[in-house]
């Protein structure tokens, strides 16, 4: 089974005390590629009964009916789309598009009700379509079911209020913090700035869909993109967003006028023939894929490394929803780069990677990642205020988890009885590897980058459930030492008298971790150089 992680646990409980508070539909908003359906399948098990999920689009469909049997095996999934009608399974997977039709909701709701309604890609809850379905399911009624909206973006850009449908956004997290974190891979961005005057009008609260079009195509934009990707991006599997499906098709005869294996797809394209596309992308025959608004929602490809936003915008939901295709962890991904097309005399509403993330162009400009660039921020501002001068920043310092130094350089990090975690340095990368009190030692990943090598070794310690040892922060920490912990630390001529628990943890993690780091490194020599 699935192990959830730590927010994924608090967002499903902030909505189970929502629900004894008396809110019956609420929402929760997790940035793409954090594990939304993961979250609502977990409640949906913790609630029981009979369950109906909506969806608008076939892989959000298929992706929800797969993690209900991998979090809730118990349960009989079934789905209501096209000619396959499931009305009587435990969890019902129904495509809006037809259970919103009369007939086919009626069947639905004469099959009985609803313990828990989930709306996935919850801001679309305000069509008429799921306004149909949810007073079909009682959604609105005092003793109707628990409705739950999930999203990465818990907001509209066209002026309607979700207000009109949830009561409260109950847990919400941004990008940035799952980003440091290590849930997300870090970010780097590029301003391609075109000869262009980004002067739209705005319709339904973005720019003029036309004169977005009219705009890049004039400014030569596709040669522009393609030659921006081979300067910056070559060697990167990336998606481009486009405001019209002509102009995702001129990206792509650019792109291949460049020499860049690049298709396009757009909502006419066969289904089929859009399978294939993918297939070729995953598999890497295809480099660049540009896309007019199929991509931007229910598509999951880890390995997509850079994204175009040749699709300008004012609206932080879109932009996120461009931008969450390519953040998600990949073995060997370092980093995901976004290529921003920006008009010279561009508007201030324009919405951009440095605004979406608070951070100056002129870091991003650097070549600083994100994180980076905030780390750098944050230095600056300090020296400003006159707390510090000069900063010896410490990567392992701010970390949530309390990671432990060996003489060796690498860090540690205890999991109790599962042995220990390292962080063992190969030059400008790291290894990650576990050694167990049974002297076993196994690498577990190589060659990453450091914040990635943290958010992976921490979301280890998360399934071990060894974090509490580990925090911080935790409680536990401010007690005095245990006569056991005395009594250890005595015999290693360690121990200090006042010690408080985690002072004395903290002392035999040290060495602990130090007789491991002893053995980890006669482990590397053994294997000629690489952990056994």
């Amino acid at each position: 089974m699935i192990q959830l992680r730590p927010y994924q646990h608090e967002a499903v409980d902030a909505v189970l005390a929502a629900h004894e508070r008396g809110l019956r539909r609420v929402l929760v908003s997790l940035p793409t590629g954090t594990g939304k359906t993961v979250a609502f399948t977990e409640l949906l098990r913790r609630r029981g009964g009979r369950s109906l999920i909506l969806a608008h689009r076939d892989e959000l469909i298929s992706q929800a009916a797969a993690k209900v049997r991998d979090v809730w095996p118990e349960a009989r999934p079934g789905v209501i789309k096209a000619e396959q009608n499931d009305v009587n399974a435990d969890v019902v997977v129904a495509s809006v598009q037809t259970v919103s039709r009369p007939s086919r909701l009626e069947r639905l709701i004469d099959a009985g009700g609803f313990e828990t309604v989930v709306i996935d890609e919850g801001h679309h809850s305000t069509a008429d379509s799921y306004r149909r379905v949810l007073d079909g399911v009682r959604s609105f009624e005092a003793d109707g079911p628990l409705t739950l909206g999930v999203t990465a973006t818990a907001f509209r850009s066209d002026g309607e209020s979700l207000g009109d449908v949830f009561e409260a956004v109950v847990y919400e997290a941004g990008i940035l913090p799952m980003i440091e974190a290590g849930y997300l891979c870090d970010v780097r961005a590029k301003r391609i700035k075109l000869e262009a005057d980004f002067g739209f009008h705005l319709r339904a609260g973005d720019y003029a869909i036309n004169e977005v079009a009219d705009e890049l195509m004039k400014a030569d934009a596709p040669k522009h993109a393609a030659g921006a990707y081979l300067e910056h991006a070559a060697g990167r599997k990336a998606l481009v967003f486009t405001p019209t499906v002509e102009v995702a098709h001129a990206m792509a005869e650019a792109f291949r006028a460049q020499g860049v294996a690049c298709e396009a797809l757009d909502g006419g394209t066969p289904d089929d023939e859009r399978r294939a596309i993918l297939s070729r992308l995953k598999s890497g025959e295809t480099a660049v894929v540009s896309n007019c608004a199929v991509l931007t929602e229910g598509f999951d490809e880890p390995s997509i490394d850079c994204i175009v936003i040749a699709r300008p915008t004012r609206s932080k939901g879109l932009y996120c929803q461009m931008v969450g295709r390519g953040t998600r962890i990949h073995p060997g991904k370092e980093d995901m780069l976004i290529l921003d097309l920006v008009g010279v005399t561009g508007r201030h509403d324009l919405m951009t990677a440095a605004k979406l993330f608070d951070v100056p162009d002129r870091r991003l400009e650097l070549n600083e990642s994100v994180t980076e660039a905030l780390a750098g921020e944050r230095e600056e501002q300090a020296a400003l205020d006159g707390r510090r001068v000069a900063v010896d920043v410490d990567p392992f310092r701010t970390r949530r988890l309390l990671w432990t130094p060996t003489a060796s350089g690498s860090y540690a990090l205890t999991l109790g009885e599962k042995g220990t975690l390292f962080l063992v340095p190969q030059g400008e990368r790291w290894d990650v590897v576990r050694a167990t009190r049974e002297r076993a030692v196994e690498k577990l990943m190589t060659g990453l980058s450091l914040p990635y090598a943290q958010g992976y070794a921490e979301d280890v310690a998360r399934q071990f459930k060894a974090e509490i040892l580990s925090r911080r922060d935790a409680p536990w920490r401010r007690g005095p030492a245990s006569e056991k912990q005395r009594a250890t630390l005595v015999k290693w001529r360690r121990w200090k008298d006042g010690m408080t628990k985690g002072e004395a943890s903290d002392a035999i993690s040290a060495y602990v971790a130090g007789k491991a780091a002893w053995r980890l490194e006669d482990a590397t020599m053994r294997s000629g150089g690489a952990a056994a």
